[in-house]
This record gives structure tokens, sequence and C-alpha cells, in this order.
């Protein structure tokens, strides 16, 4: 396979003995391919190769139809929430230079498109590569400052080699896709379909934990991903619910790490159950797994890297300007190499200043995860926490100053912070502590309010404090390390 156009042309063809369906059965076929590749080439839209089309994913059969008819055009596609505000819609289509939308069924130019001169001028089509540019993933365009992480085809075929072997997937696993399209996590589970062959049922309804449980024996699921909330939440209704998981073989996640509390009450319910405790990020979508035999003698490892991927613990030495790798057991900052890492985000600056520390070729890069681990004398890694001011809430990622500038422009706010926390079962989450101008229970409300109006909710904190001072430091600077300590208490 040299391309995901290849995956278009198998289902056209009708090579492809995999299936892609929802709760009600309707799957993915040739004739909705066919038809979304002619959507695509509206005459009065005139997308061309290499164009960006933004994608509002909505979980349904026919959006797969049209991501596939994109990458057989040639196209990058740029999957956003169906629910995604025309503000962050917008701010997307501006850095990416999206040249059209499509949207429930309708494919619309945008307005915001700038017509990019072209180095090179050909007079015979193009033709489609490992090289070109698949996917631009945003990791926080809705929390005010968007970060597009650029996949060349070949970047996610090499992912879904390497984690379908490690997962053992077969052409007879039934993955469950509780994940929404927008989401690099849910959208891999319907490529692991696509390239393996095997079955996916896409959760297209709200999340609702009794009925996830129902689906899951409903439909023979051997394959479950989900990100630590949600399976805390599942297990915890297993024994109310008593769904038959005797079909279930598998559980994965993303998002955040899986705490040892959850693996064990799975292990409760379902010992023959295989639990993969995973690290990863969207810049090369998986890093690290642990084999799920080592569960017990492993606990609280995410393992060792992935197949295809190089990863070490690294220590900046500021004497010499280099970095030193760590030692067992020492704590250091996590950088992976490989086939499956991004090319670039798509502002070149965030890039420089950052991330990436250049080789001596183009691929010869480590990407700088921005996670402190540490690795045991067995070279298993071991997450000891977040470098970079980052909070993941349920899988989605949000930052803090960005999040605090949004609710800054509240006329109600006096003072904002957010703040990381940690649940019983291990999950984080962010926490706002607000100064209000007025610290009443009209305003509160209000405030609740204004947040659901102007934040999409996966981006809302959790958790709202309400105080009558923010407390400051002697230079007037908000006491961050108070702040985390009331919370955590």
């Amino acid at each position: 396979m040299f391309s995901l156009a290849d995956l278009f042309e198998k289902v056209v063809a009708k090579s492809w003995h995999g299936s892609v369906e929802n709760l009600s059965g309707e799957k993915l076929t040739a004739k909705q391919c066919e038809k979304a590749y002619s959507i695509l080439q509206q005459r009065d839209i005139c997308l061309g190769f290499g164009d960006r089309l933004i994608v509002k994913a909505q979980s349904d059969i026919f959006t797969i139809a049209v991501i596939l008819a994109a990458w057989q055009l040639g196209l990058t596609v740029v999957p956003v929430k169906e629910d995604a505000r025309n503000t962050a819609v917008g701010s997307v289509a501006t850095d990416c230079n999206a040249k059209a939308l499509f949207e429930r069924g309708k494919l619309q130019l945008l307005r915001t498109y700038r017509s990019e001169k072209k180095r090179f001028k050909f007079c015979s089509a193009p033709r489609l590569t490992g090289a070109d540019l698949a996917l631009i993933i945003y990791t926080s365009g809705s929390t005010g400052n968007p970060k597009g992480i650029m996949l060349t085809h070949q970047n996610v075929l090499i992912a879904l080699q390497s984690i379908t072997h490690y997962l053992r997937l077969t052409k007879e696993d039934r993955i469950l896709c509780l994940s929404p399209l927008s989401f690099d996590y849910g959208l891999y589970q319907i490529l692991f379909a696509l390239f393996k062959e095997c079955t996916t049922v896409i959760y297209n309804k709200i999340f609702h934990p009794i009925q996830a449980l129902q689906a899951i024996d409903q439909f023979n699921i051997s394959i479950l991903p989900f990100v630590p909330a949600m399976g805390s939440t599942l297990v915890s209704l297993v024994s109310v619910v008593k769904p038959d998981l005797s079909q279930l073989s598998s559980i994965t996640n993303t998002g955040g790490h899986l705490s040892e509390s959850i693996i064990q009450a799975w292990k409760f319910h379902c010992p023959h159950v295989n639990i993969y405790s995973m690290y990863g990020l969207t810049e090369c979508k998986r890093a690290l797994y642990l084999e799920p035999e080592l569960w017990e003698q492993k606990m609280g490892s995410v393992g060792k890297p992935i197949p295809g991927i190089e990863a070490k613990i690294f220590i900046f030495d500021t004497l010499d300007d280099s970095y030193r790798e760590a030692e067992a057991d020492e704590i250091g900052e996590l950088y992976v190499r490989g086939s499956a890492v991004m090319q670039a985000y798509n502002d070149p600056n965030v890039l420089r200043e950052t991330y990436i520390l250049e080789g001596k070729y183009r691929d010869d890069n480590w990407l700088a995860t921005g996670d402190l681990f540490s690795r045991d004398k067995d070279g298993f890694y071991f997450f000891r926490g977040r470098s970079k001011d980052l909070i993941k809430q349920a899988g989605f990622c949000l930052f803090p100053k960005d999040l605090e500038n949004l609710i800054d422009a509240c006329p109600l706010v006096h003072l904002n912070v957010v703040v990381g926390s940690v649940d019983k079962q291990g999950n984080e989450y962010a926490v706002c502590v607000v100064e209000l101008r007025k610290n009443c229970p009209d305003d509160k409300i209000q405030f609740h309010d204004w947040l659901k109006e102007n934040l999409d909710s996966d981006y809302i904190p959790r958790e709202i404090r309400f105080v009558e001072a923010i407390q400051l430091t002697e230079n007037n600077k908000v006491d961050i390390n108070y702040l985390k300590k009331e919370i955590q208490g």
C-alpha cells in the first residue's frame, strides 16, 4: 500500500472485505464512496491536488466516504468537530489556508482561501505518493491557539502497520469506536478496519455508558478503545448492566495515563482481557506500549517503543548545549524519532522554537514530547509528569494560558487561573479558579452560562472554583504553587 488513496480504490473495486458500520447496521459501500467523490469534484469549487479540505466530521458512514474520496483526489483532510463554532473553524481555515469546507453533505468554498503561487508548473496530472500530505490535525483549535500537525500518507500508513501489529489485530476482530472522527484516535479506529479488513462499529450517538456496555455485548466487540475517564465510567457500571464480555479480548487507551485502579477493575470483571497501557501523542500517533502479559510485573509502566519508533530520555546540558541520555531511573524529557513522526507543525515558527532538533538530513530529527519519563534497568518507560504547560482532560489537550485568555474576555471576570488536577481514578482534569468582579450567586450562574456559550464543551474546565480573591505573591503575580496545593488538598 503506497498511499491512503489505495483504501478508496479497494472499497470501490469491492476487493475490501472488512466492514465499517454504525449501530443501525448502515455500512460503508462503494456507492457511498463514489457519491462522495462526485461531490468533491464540483466545478464551481475546483478542488485541486494538494488543496486543504476542512471536514466537519460527524460520526457517520458518509463522512468516512468523503475522507477516502478526498485522499483519492490528492487533497489534504483537516478534520474538525461536527459542532465546532464558526470562529474555531475560521481560525483553522486561515491557519492552514483551506480551500473548502464539507459539512452535512454539502461542499462550500471558503472566503478566507488565498491563492498560492506554485513554484513548479505542470502540464500533466500529478501522481499521489506517500510523501504527500494526508492530514492536518489540530490539537487545540478550540482553545484559541491552534497547532496543525502535518502528517503524510506514509506517516499514517507506518503508524497503522505498527499499531495493528502490536495489537495483534486480525480480520475477525470487531472494534467499537466511541471517540469522534475529528479526534485522531477515533479516525484511526476506522482506518484499522480499512487497513486490516476487520470490523469497526461506530457508536453514532451521544456517549451513554450503559448503552455503550450494551453495545459491546450486542455487537460482539473484541477491541474496546477508550480514554481513561470513559474507561473508568464503563467499568464502574459493569456489575449493574451485566453485559456479556466473554468476547472482549483487548482494551486500548489514549488521552492520558491509564491508572492502576482502572486496569485492576477491568481485570476483576474480565480476567481474560488484554489491557494495553500506552503512551502517544498526535505528533507521532503512538510511541510506547506495554505488552499486556506484563501488566502486573511492570505495573505503572507504558512499556517500550512501538515497532518503527525509537525513544530516548534526554537531559539538556546547559554547559555545552547538548542532550545527554538519562541513566536508568533518572528523570528527563522523552524524545522520539521514526517514520510515523509528523512532518512539521503548520506554523513553522512553533516547530523551530520548541519541538524538533534538526539532524543531518530531512528525517534525522528528534521530536521533543514535552513529557517527563524515567526508564528502569530493564528498559521499560514510566511517565513522571508534564514538562510543558498542558492538561489532558478526557483526551483533549487544554492549554491553561489559552483558556485563561479566553475566560478573561468575560466581562464578569476580574481574574482567573487554570490549573491541572487528578481525580481518585487518576484522570487528569482542569480546574478554573475565578475571581469575579461581584462574587454573587447571579453572577456565578451567568458565568457558567457564558462558558457554555463561548467555549466548546470539551474545553470547559471540569471544575470551577469561585474565590473572593486569588492568592498573589509579593510581586503581585498569581501564586500558582499555593493554588495547586489548595486544589490538590
